[in-house]
């Protein structure tokens, strides 16, 4: 399990596009391809808090 946590700007998870770029887009492809769980949770002016779970059996 990874956890990234932060205090900082946050924003609107629905705002994350569905396309092009390397960020928090790359990170979502990448778990898909591992057969991990992502959560992406962030709220202007809350910060936001990544999480990322692994399972190997």
């Amino acid at each position: 399990m990874l956890r990234v946590k932060d205090d900082g700007r946050g924003f609107g998870v629905a705002t994350i596009p569905s396309v092009g770029g390397f960020g928090l887009l790359g990170m979502s492809e990448r778990a898909e391809h591992l057969g991990a769980q992502l959560s992406i949770q962030s709220q202007p002016g809350q910060g936001t808090e990544i999480v990322v779970i692994v399972n190997r059996e």
